[in-house]
């Protein structure tokens, strides 16, 4: 896309969000960081979110994006002691 078409649409798009009541200062690459936080914080795996974002390697999302993830650990332990649970169960 040519640099003037670029600068355009980013200015409908501004033009736009500020109608719509939406904070100066949005970039629409704000859109792509609201779907992956809003995805991995709803607990959607990393794997697909990354493969949804087009990034070749999860660590690049990973990197990103894990602080929108802090629950991940205690889901982790709670199946963990799930599944110890039925183990001591079955014994």
């Amino acid at each position: 896309m040519p640099k003037a078409h670029g600068i355009a649409v980013r200015r409908q798009i501004q033009g736009a969000a500020k109608s719509a009541g939406i904070p100066a200062g949005f970039r629409p690459h704000s859109l792509r960081h609201a779907f992956a936080s809003t995805l991995l914080s709803r607990g959607v795996p990393i794997t697909d979110v990354a493969r949804w974002m087009g990034h070749k390697d999860i660590r690049e999302t990973y990197m990103t994006y894990s602080h929108f993830m802090p629950e991940a650990e205690d889901r982790g332990v709670t199946v963990l002691d799930a599944e110890y649970a039925e183990w001591s169960a079955a014994a």
